[in-house]
């Protein structure tokens, strides 16, 4: 058999971090080459930022190939894939894009991701930054979010707490919309990372010029509070047809609150939330 030529390009656009599960991986492949475009990775625990590298894996060898390339970062970093298999026609360039996730809390400090291509290796420093503080009083801002379902890739939940509450950016860089057309109720949550004390929640619902909230814009919702592991109910909106509800209510002490989404102004379709911001009064 002649022999084979693989080359394996890796190239990285700042701006992701990955973990996995491990993959049993293959015999060694020989002849491939791993390169990096960038010096270092630079990531920060920010809702919604778009953080990691592009993978770009090739073949420049005269013969089809299957190759792989397995992909590792320490714990708490996370990566969106830790391996990337495909097979590989003479000249082909397969472009994966990894993405990097720094959790909240994430010691400051710079770490490795390591990329393996049969008996090649390419580390790849991570730069982790220190954790972005709110100074307006919002306890939900920067804090982990999760909701029933998520309308991806345009409407993650976190989305619902990145600071913009600007409508108009809706679907585009802001907002979170559940994936369940017609099936209520739906819920968005946010985790403290210790009990905080809480006393108003505001919601802006979906409210652009395309999008007026009096038709498409939440009309029912209960709001709730996790407090010593059990849910309680704090306040309920009904059959409002505003941008904005500012919900005020004796304050709570709770690990988590969670809005109960229950109806849409627009019938059975959808959840709508572009920002959710709490106080503690």
């Amino acid at each position: 058999m002649r022999a084979r030529t693989l080359a394996l390009i890796v190239a990285v656009v700042a701006g992701i971090a990955t973990t996995g599960p491990a993959v049993a991986e293959r015999a060694v492949q020989r002849g491939l080459t791993l390169s990096a475009d960038v010096a270092q990775v630079a990531v920060t625990a920010v809702p919604c930022a778009k953080q990691g590298f592009e993978l770009r894996f090739g073949n420049t060898g005269k013969t089809a190939v299957y190759a792989d390339a397995f992909l590792d970062a320490p714990a708490p970093l996370t990566l969106s894939r830790r391996l990337v298999s495909s097979y590989l026609p003479p000249g082909y360039t397969l472009k994966v894009p990894i993405a990097v996730n720094a959790p909240r809390g994430t010691a400051p400090g710079r770490y490795s991701i390591t990329v393996k291509a049969g008996d090649q290796t390419l580390t790849l420093p991570v730069d982790v930054g220190e954790a972005p503080v709110d100074t307006t009083g919002n306890l939900a801002r920067y804090v982990p979010v999760s909701a029933s379902t998520e309308h991806l890739p345009n409407y993650p939940a976190c989305g619902a707490v990145d600071g913009d509450r600007d409508s108009e950016h809706w679907g585009k860089t802001t907002g979170w919309n559940d994936s369940t057309r017609g099936h209520f109720p739906d819920w968005f949550q946010v985790t403290f990372d210790q009990p905080q004390t809480v006393g108003r929640v505001d919601l802006y619902t979906l409210n652009s010029k395309q999008y007026p909230s009096a038709k498409y814009g939440l009309k029912d919702w209960d709001i709730q509070a996790l407090v010593n592991g059990t849910w309680q109910p704090i306040t309920q909106v009904r059959n409002n047809t505003a941008p904005l509800v500012s919900s005020t209510f004796p304050p709570v002490t709770a690990s988590a609150i969670r809005v109960l989404t229950l109806a849409s102004n627009e019938g059975l379709t959808y959840s709508r939330i572009v920002e959710l911001e709490m106080y503690g009064s």
